[in-house]
């Protein structure tokens, strides 16, 4: 079973790309980082309200 140490390790060779990729330009980061979270409030949304998107 993976620990913690495996899971932010993880995590770390996930997103050290997307990261140094927002260094240089920081609009992408902020432009990735909205989808990301839209993505996630849209699937949380659906999941409470149940299918109200379609």
């Amino acid at each position: 079973m993976p620990g913690v140490g495996t899971g932010v390790l993880l995590i770390d060779f996930i997103l050290r790309p997307f990261l140094k990729i927002g260094m240089k330009f920081p609009l992408v980061l902020l432009i990735m980082l909205c989808l990301f979270y839209g993505y996630i409030a849209y699937f949380a949304l659906r999941s409470s309200y149940g299918q109200v998107v379609d």
